[in-house]
């Protein structure tokens, strides 16, 4: 109570000023009065007792100034402290211009990636009261499972006997929908929801009204409302105001525009056009297939009161009920509760804390080096302060000016930073890879203002306490006996040099970083993805409404787009499959083969439907048997193939051909068996850095998707026969939208953008880190090499060599340099076992990467010390000595 009490006076007298020393010449009145009076009656006459007064009080002017520090007289001269700082810097414009742009430079990334970090980690999901939001997910041990997708009636279970649940909603993401007479056709990126979707995550439409519980049935099967974006209602509607009720075809059916969501909302993904109620008819939730298909997240709503613990408690126990009630489905399958946010922010937040560590220590290379410069300013300026400290200056007044500079030079800086921060902004929306953040636009709001003055603040006080020190330790006497030749102690030296050795060693532990980084991404680049990218386009189609809601008719539109597009100039082949590889998977599934114990079974082989020219098309080598061929069609003895890490997994040295399997669990006298006719080489289905999956291809003809991938192989650019690919489909059904066309290589690329993008950020504040531990280092040998003008000229004149004058300042360097570096190793050997989960077959220690780091460091080290040593050995002997 006492320290706010003192700390509201001592504002009060820096705001009013003139009161506080009219009160404080007044209290030194009557203490004087008091005491005069005093000596006047010991019989002393008036003059000399007003003296003896005087003399016995130690001086007025003495007290005034010792009150005025008790009262804060640092805030009082502040400002005048800063109007000297500006002159100061003014006067040096090279020292601050270099000083203002090495902290924007740090300030800036931190700016930049705090940003980042703040919309993805840091800020609240944007619905009411987000915190009581959890996502609800499945684990199976048996097939690997953790955090994965929901069987529908497994989470409506949950929603009907967990009292801990105020409400649980479901939905599928990344679904499709066509868009049809409303102009071109348009494929829509649609969410499939419950109807209670929107009143769980507590959303209210600005037009209109959202979906309803019970839309979540219908007794056709068929959807017959939508909810549509603020950004697709601009888009495709003008906004106009009078859309709600109006009627539009998706997939071929009238489908009612109930209500625009609030503009911003995207949930649960970036730039969704519609969410659609997902109309399940009421007998869907009795059949086999509604708990034994996984394939919707699950978000429930805790009930007032509720607990996380005690949700979760009650959650498995109902998941424990289900085990015993459905055994066929649901024997091995648990499940469990993470809170919303924590879950969408799942695996990036590793990175950004990593990018943010990065520039954490890129902003400490900055204060460094602005360090350097201030000490060296300050010891040019020591015989200034020597002075002033012999004509009566307090040292703690010199260290507050000190310090005072240094926070103007580091608010110049932030300044500065903020601005580049802004852009950074701008350019790390570009360059982050589409899906691998939660939100792709970042802003600079109060909480990244408040970090960036917390850390201009801090950066600051850090840089100037080494100058500030110097400041207020040296002692005048030594400083005006030096002459002024500031900055040749040997104390002063020891700063600059332990500042040095600290940049060498944060830009170590940064460029390790990088470099395992780069290791990493090599690695990953020479991986071979099974196939050959180059001269293949990927067309995505997928087919809707009545004139394809047969088997035969969509079969027959695929049939003929790979033959038309085959036909074309300059096509090599062209084949249809329903995932291309590196772009994801199919469904997957429990296998038995025949002739294997009863109850014998396998788990999680994915499926892929493929067209007979798939393994020519996209060079995928045959290792047994054959491909499929046009006699494999509908009606036909069912064939499958498979590829080598089956073979590999369950036939081990038997011959898979010709023998049979079925993708029931336990079989029946139902079950399809398909005879195994081919393996083929392995492909990566999902990214290069994971490895083959167990997979199974059916033929197109046998297994008919509603959608496809058409690829096209050619003889140059996969690009160019994009043109020629549309005109086909247009002819073929011009209501029929394309909804992606892009190269495999394309789609490789994207496979490794989140790898690349880490990679480049890394390396890009580490070249910015290194750069500046070369200035520091450049700096200071400059200086040692202008401190020892008179040494080096003496030595030439006795006849020196130049080299071995120039070994003096190298020597000096390197010893610097290889401090910084084995400290930097010794901090990076703990550090990078950060970066194992981002690193692709390379150990967090990997000795190539720890050599070659260092010693490039090194060789930059020499170059760096090279420039002021040759300098230094080409002193004239004369002028040198001259100087002195």
């Amino acid at each position: 109570m006492g320290a706010v009490k003192g700390f509201g006076a001592r504002l009060r007298a820096l705001v009013h000023r003139g009161a506080a020393e009219r009160e404080l010449d007044e209290e030194l009145r009557f203490h004087l009065d008091m005491e005069t009076e005093k000596n006047v009656r010991t019989g002393m006459n008036p003059t000399d007792a007003r003296r003896r007064a005087l003399r016995d009080f130690g001086g007025v002017e003495v007290t005034k100034e010792a009150h005025r520090d008790v009262r804060g007289r640092w805030l009082e001269e502040l400002p005048a402290d800063t109007r000297y700082a500006l002159r100061t810097l003014r006067r040096a414009p090279v020292l601050a211009t270099a000083a203002i742009l090495t902290l924007a430079l740090g300030v800036g990334a931190n700016t930049t990636i705090f940003s980042a970090v703040n919309a993805v980690i840091l800020q609240p999901l944007p619905f009411a009261q987000p915190e009581r939001l959890v996502m609800l997910w499945e684990e199976n041990p048996e097939k690997g499972w953790h955090q994965q997708l929901v069987a529908p009636a497994n989470a409506l279970d949950w929603k009907d006997q967990v009292r801990a649940f105020r409400d649980v909603a479901l939905y599928m993401d990344g679904a499709h929908a066509t868009l049809t007479r409303e102009g071109a056709p348009q494929i829509l990126k649609a969410t499939y929801v419950t109807g209670n979707f929107f009143d769980l995550l507590g959303v209210r439409a600005q037009l209109g009204r959202s979906l309803l519980p019970n839309e979540t049935w219908s007794s056709t099967g068929l959807a017959h409302t939508i909810v549509i974006s603020d950004r697709f209602w601009h888009q495709r509607f003008a906004a106009d105001p009078r859309i709600v009720g109006r009627t539009v075809r998706i997939d071929g059916q009238p489908n009612e525009i109930v209500g625009v969501a609030p503009a911003g909302f995207s949930f649960p993904s970036e730039g969704i056009d519609i969410w659609q109620p997902t109309a399940w008819t009421p007998d869907t939730r009795g059949q086999d297939f509604f708990r034994r298909a996984h394939f919707l997240r699950a978000i429930a709503r805790l009930s007032p009161g509720a607990s996380l613990a005690t949700a979760d408690a009650e959650l498995q126990t109902v998941a424990g009920r289900l085990k015993l009630l459905y055994p066929a489905t649901n024997k091995y399958m648990g499940a469990g509760l993470t809170p919303l946010h924590k879950f969408l922010v799942g695996d990036t937040r590793l990175p950004l804390l990593v990018l943010l560590a990065e520039v954490a220590l890129l902003l400490l290379i900055a204060c460094a080096n602005v360090g350097n410069l201030l000490l060296v300013r300050a010891a040019g300026r020591e015989r200034e302060a020597a002075l002033r400290l012999t004509l009566g200056a307090g040292r703690a007044r010199l260290v507050r000016q000190a310090l005072t500079e240094s926070l103007v030079l580091s608010v110049l800086g932030g300044v500065a930073g903020v601005a580049l921060g802004v852009a950074g902004t701008h350019i790390l929306e570009a360059l982050q890879p589409a899906g691998m953040l939660r939100v792709s636009h970042f802003v600079v709001d109060w909480t990244v203002l408040a970090y960036v003055l917390a850390i201009v603040a801090g950066s600051g006080l850090l840089f100037g306490t080494a100058p500030a020190l110097w400041s207020g330790r040296r002692s005048p006497a030594e400083s005006l006996k030096e002459g002024g030749r500031g900055g040749e102690t040997r104390r002063m030296r020891r700063w600059t040099e332990m500042l040095v050795i600290g940049e060498v060693a944060l830009a170590v532990v940064l460029t390790l970083g990088a470099g395992l980084l780069v290791r990493s991404f090599r690695q990953l680049v020479q991986v071979d993805p099974g196939f050959d990218t180059h001269g293949v386009l990927a067309t995505q189609i997928v087919l809707s409404g009545q004139k394809y809601d047969s088997a035969a008719q969509q079969l027959a539109f695929f049939d003929q787009l790979a033959q038309r597009a085959a036909a074309l100039p300059g096509v090599v082949g062209a084949a249809a499959t329903t995932v291309p590889p590196l772009a994801g998977t199919g469904y997957t599934s429990d296998f038995v083969i025949y002739g294997r114990p009863a109850g014998e079974y396998y788990t999680e082989i994915t499926h892929r439907g493929i067209t007979p020219e798939y393994f020519r098309v996209m060079h995928v080598p045959m290792r047994r048997g054959r491909a499929f061929t046009p006699a494999d069609r509908r009606g036909a003895p069912p064939v499958v193939i498979i590829n080598e890490q089956v073979a590999q997994k369950y036939f081990k040295a038997q011959n898979p051909i010709g023998q049979r399997i079925t993708f029931d669990k336990v079989p029946n006298d139902s079950s399809v068996w398909a005879t195994i006719v081919g393996v083929a080489g392995g492909e990566h289905q999902q990214a290069l850095s994971v490895e083959p999956l167990t997979e199974v291809f059916a033929p197109f003809a046998q297994e008919v998707p509603s959608g496809a991938r058409l690829l096209t192989r050619v003889a140059g650019d996969a690009e160019s026969i994009g043109p020629a690919i549309r005109r086909v489909v247009s002819e073929m059904d011009s209501d029929v939208p394309i909804s992606e066309m892009r190269s495999m290589d394309a789609i490789r690329d994207t496979s490794l953008a989140r790898e690349r993008f880490l990679m480049t950020m890394l390396v890009l504040f580490a070249g910015v880190g290194l750069l500046l531990a070369v200035i520091g280092v450049y700096g200071v040998l400059a200086q040692v090499a202008r401190r020892r003008t008179r040494e080096m000229g003496i030595r030439i004149a006795l006849g020196a060599p130049a080299g071995s004058v120039r070994w003096l300042v190298v020597r000096h360097g390197l010893a610097m340099v290889t401090a910084g570096i084995a400290i930097g190793i010794s901090a990076a050997a703990i550090a990078t076992r950060g970066l194992s989960a981002l690193l692709y077959h390379v150990a967090p220690a990997d000795p190539m990467t720890f050599v070659a780091v260092p010693a490039i460091l090194a060789l930059t080290g020499v170059a760096a010390a090279w420039i002021p040593a040759l300098q230094a050995s080409r002193a004239d002997p004369a002028i040198a000595l001259r100087s002195e």
